[in-house]
């Protein structure tokens, strides 16, 4: 018995099945061969390159295909990485030619390590109007390393925590300080106040006090004394005042005296003038008649 063409059991056929198996063959071979230059455009296999060398004390967390930076983005990437004679790391690394013109002689290339992260190559050009940096150039790398501090600040921090444990102990000089403070701060609130917190004692405030108020005493007396040499003053330009009128009655008193004394002088000089005169009359009598008289020399 012949099957029905509308049995369960019957496989449906596909017109053409064999030539669009072919073409989808066909259409996913393109897209893989697509996908495969894609990617190969993306890595730069068709791009035009630049060689650049870089020279470090080691490689620590750089790889292969890791990015050289500029400005914050990429103009390279690290093709190989190997072990030279001198024991350094060389870096090679394929730069664009479109790429390549941020390059200088000048430029400086810093390999930087953080504490979390891969590390990261960056070149810094200062001046962009040196010539450019050639193809094959070998430059040597700054290292920045930034776990490298780790392990001293961590010695750091036990010393310090060290000195706080020595300064926290109860023995210790800033606890003996603390003490002392707590104990001028309590003399400070006391009953001397500030002078039996500096004095440390009720004796040496007592003859501080004692020594004050014999020193307000020594004020007192000192003005009062003042002010009776205020008043003896007033009573001295008092006095002054009345003998001003008497001590010019005295200036023109010995004024007088002094014109006096002149005028005697010239009456005396008169006076002795006119003596010589009658002396000389006298004389001049005795020598003729009848006063003369005969004078006899007598020898030895």
């Amino acid at each position: 018995m012949s099957e029905s063409p509308l049995s369960p059991h019957a496989v449906p056929t596909i017109a053409h099945a064999q030539t669009k198996a072919v073409a989808l063959l066909l259409l996913a071979g393109t897209l893989l061969v697509l996908f495969v230059l894609y990617v190969m455009q993306a890595r730069g296999v068709f791009t035009e390159n630049q060689q650049l060398l870089l020279v470090a004390e080691n490689a620590e967390g750089v790889m292969v295909g890791s990015d050289l930076s500029f400005s914050g983005f990429p103009i390279g990437r690290v093709s190989r990485i190997e072990l030279a004679e001198d024991g350094k790391a060389h870096i090679h690394l394929d730069i664009p030619v479109a790429q390549a013109r941020w390059l200088r002689t000048s430029s400086i290339f810093t390999l930087e390590r953080s504490v979390v992260g891969s590390a990261k190559l960056r070149a810094y050009s200062g001046m962009l109007d040196d010539p450019q940096l050639p193809d094959g150039a070998r430059r040597d790398v700054l290292i920045g390393d930034a776990a490298a501090g780790v392990p001293e600040l961590v010695a750091t921090a036990h010393k310090l925590i060290d000195n706080l444990e020595r300064l926290s102990n109860a023995d210790s000089a800033l606890s003996g300080t603390l003490t002392n403070l707590q104990q001028f701060s309590a003399s400070l609130n006391g009953k001397h106040g500030a002078l039996g917190a500096l004095l440390g004692n009720d004796k040496d405030v007592a003859k501080v006090i004692a020594s004050l108020e014999q020193t307000r005493a020594l004020l007192v007396d000192a003005r009062a004394s003042l002010q009776k040499l205020d008043a003896s003053l007033v009573n001295m330009q008092a006095i002054s005042s009345d003998l001003r009128p008497i001590v010019d009655d005295a200036k023109a008193i010995s004024g007088n005296v002094r014109g006096a004394s002149e005028d005697l002088d010239a009456l005396r000089a008169e006076v002795d003038l006119n003596l010589r005169k009658v002396s000389g009359m006298v004389d001049e009598l005795n020598r003729k008649w009848p006063f003369a008289r005969e004078q006899k020399l007598e020898l030895p």
